[in-house]
C-alpha cells in the first residue's frame, strides 16, 4: 500500500514539472510596412506600478508618437486587455495610490489624440474575487476616473456598465474589434439580459461581420500556455494549495474549472453557428507574451495573449505555439490590403546582446487560410 502511495505522490509531483518556453529573438528588425490601412496595439495585465510597466509604456508612447508623425491619416487603436488597477480595481478610498495606476496608462494614449485607446475589465478590476455589488462599484469607478483625467478624450471604456457586450469597434472599413467581459461571463452577477443574451448578441454580430477581418479581445484566453493553463510546478516556490488549486480548477480564473470551460464551450458555439472565425483573440490574464495557432474551425485562428506589460510568469510551448516568453512586452498588429503583420515587442536584457530595451522579438503574418504564414521561432539553442 506504501509503495502504491509513494507512485502516486512521485507521479503528482512528475506532473507538476512545468516547462518554461526558450525562444530566441529576432536578430534583425521586422520588415517595414508603407501600406498600414490600420493598427492595433494590445497591451495587458499594465496595473502594476514595476519597472517592467515603465519600459512598457514608454516603448508604446514612442511608437504611438511615430505611428502620428509618420501615417496621420491610419487610424490606430489601443487596447488595454485589463487587470488595469492591482490587487482589486479601483477604490475610493485609496483614490490617489489606484488613479496614479490608471493614469500612468492613460496617458500613454492620451498623448497622440488621434490614436483612440480603450480599457476593459479583468477579474482584479472587479474586486478580485469580491462579492458581485463591490466588484460592480470597483467598475463604475474606473470607468468614471477614465473620463475624469484630463486630456483623455480619445480614451474610453468598454464594455460599458458592467455589461459582458459584446461592443464592437470599427478601426476601418473591415476591421472590427470586439469587446467582451469575460469577468462578467465567469461571474454572471445578473442584470445586463443576462448570459444567453450575450451569447446570442455575439452569434448576431459576428455573422454581420462575416468576410471581414474581426479581433476578439477580452482578459481571459481561450487557450494559454501559462500557470491559469495549468503550467505551474511544485518545484517552484508554489504553496501546495495554489498548485493543487489550479490542478484541479477549484479557482475560477483557471481553464480547468466549470464555469471557465463552460464559457469557452460556449464562445466556440457561437463562432461555430455564427460562419464568422475571428482571426485572432487577444487577451492578458497570463503574465506572458504567446502566440498561438488554433486548429479547430469553432476557434479563432489565433490566440494572443499580450499580459505581461508589468507582471511576468513562466510560460510553455503548446501545440500550435508559434512564439512565447515570458518577459515584458506588448504586441502590434498592423493591417495591410488582405494581410495583418504581427509584431511582439519584449524587453531584452543585456544577457542576449546589447543594452537592455524593449525591441521586436517576434513577427509573423497572420492568415486565415490553410496556408501556414506564421512560422514557430527558433529556439534559443537552436540559432
Amino acid at each position: 500500500m506504501h509503495h502504491l502511495v509513494s507512485i502516486a505522490l512521485l507521479s503528482t509531483l512528475l506532473a507538476g514539472c512545468a516547462t518554461d518556453a526558450a525562444y530566441g529573438v529576432l536578430e534583425t528588425p521586422p520588415p517595414s510596412i508603407s501600406s498600414v490601412e490600420a493598427r492595433l496595439y494590445l497591451i495587458g495585465d499594465a496595473g502594476l506600478d514595476s519597472p517592467g510597466r515603465t519600459a512598457v509604456l514608454a516603448h508604446a508612447r514612442a511608437d504611438l508618437a511615430a505611428h502620428a508623425a509618420e501615417h496621420p491619416e491610419v487610424p490606430a487603436l489601443m487596447v488595454f486587455l485589463g487587470d488595469n488597477i492591482y490587487d482589486v480595481g479601483a477604490r475610493v478610498d485609496f483614490r490617489a495610490q489606484d488613479l496614479a495606476i490608471l493614469a500612468a496608462q492613460v496617458r500613454a494614449v492620451a498623448a497622440a489624440p488621434a490614436v483612440r485607446g480603450i480599457f476593459l475589465p479583468g477579474n482584479h478590476d472587479w474586486g478580485k474575487g469580491a462579492p458581485d455589488p463591490e466588484g460592480r462599484t470597483a467598475i463604475q469607478v474606473q470607468q468614471r476616473w477614465i473620463r475624469e483625467i484630463e486630456g483623455a478624450g480619445n480614451v474610453g471604456f468598454l464594455p460599458n456598465d458592467e455589461c459582458p457586450g459584446p461592443a464592437r469597434v470599427t478601426v476601418s472599413d473591415d476591421v472590427h474589434v470586439l469587446f467582451i467581459d469575460t469577468e462578467w461571463l465567469l461571474r454572471q452577477p445578473g442584470g445586463c439580459g443576462g448570459a444567453e443574451l450575450f451569447y446570442s448578441r455575439l452569434t448576431d454580430e459576428l455573422r454581420r461581420l462575416r468576410g471581414d477581418r474581426v479581433i476578439l479581445v477580452a482578459h481571459h484566453p481561450l487557450v494559454t500556455g501559462g500557470p491559469h493553463g495549468g503550467n505551474v510546478s511544485l518545484f517552484e516556490n508554489v504553496p501546495i494549495i495554489y498548485y493543487l488549486a489550479i490542478k484541479s480548477g477549484l479557482s475560477v480564473q483557471d481553464l480547468a474549472s466549470g464555469q471557465y470551460a463552460a464559457m469557452i464551450r460556449r464562445i466556440r458555439q457561437a463562432i461555430q453557428e455564427s460562419g464568422t472565425r475571428p482571426l485572432a483573440m487577444a487577451t492578458g490574464h497570463d503574465h506572458s507574451l504567446q502566440v498561438i495557432r488554433l486548429f479547430a474551425s469553432d476557434l479563432p485562428v489565433y490566440q494572443l495573449v499580450s499580459g505581461s506589460a508589468s507582471k511576468s510568469s513562466r510560460v510553455a510551448n503548446l501545440d500550435g505555439t508559434r512564439y512565447a516568453t515570458s518577459r515584458h512586452g506588448y504586441m502590434r498588429v498592423d493591417f495591410t490590403p488582405g494581410q495583418a503583420r504581427l509584431v511582439t515587442f519584449a524587453w531584452v536584457s543585456e544577457a542576449a546582446g546589447g543594452p537592455a530595451e524593449l525591441r521586436p522579438v517576434f513577427t509573423c503574418l497572420l492568415s486565415e487560410g490553410v496556408a501556414e504564414t506564421c512560422a514557430e521561432a527558433l529556439m534559443e539553442n537552436d540559432r
